[in-house]
């Protein structure tokens, strides 16, 4: 088996995992890389293996998810075999906007929110119809 490389695409691909709970309520599950909420990587060696420090951030300042997704950060990068030291630093007082989510995941919201809106309009029509 060949040794884990750990490099910023394995941290983030790993902390992606973690899904945020109102896109998954909005019908659009994306994790903490897709929504923007990583806001940094940082990779250095330490006698013992590699530690890795991450910040994540939430959409708004009052979210009380940011203390779960830290707790589930710290235990999913702790999981890769080649990470000795994890540290999570939160960022409560950065201005998330929705530019900050991946190109991916916007056209992905997009295009759910069209299929949403025209079955609503579809309704709409039904409705008035009736």
């Amino acid at each position: 088996m060949s040794p884990v490389v750990v490099d910023e695409a394995l941290v983030r691909s790993t902390l992606n995992e973690i899904v945020d709970p109102c896109s998954a309520a909005a019908g659009a599950p994306a994790g903490l890389d897709d929504m923007g909420l990583i806001r940094s990587v940082e990779i250095s060696e330490t006698a013992s293996g590699i530690a890795v420090r991450v910040k994540i951030g939430v959409t708004e300042p009052g979210c009380f998810m940011i203390y779960p997704f830290a707790k589930e950060a710290r235990k999913r990068l702790g999981e890769v075999d080649a990470i000795d030291v994890v540290e999570v630093d939160l960022d409560n007082g950065h201005d998330w906007m929705p530019t900050d989510m991946s190109e991916r995941y916007r056209l992905r919201l997009a295009e759910k929110r069209a299929v949403r809106g025209a079955a609503l309009a579809s309704l709409g029509r039904a409705r008035s119809r009736a």
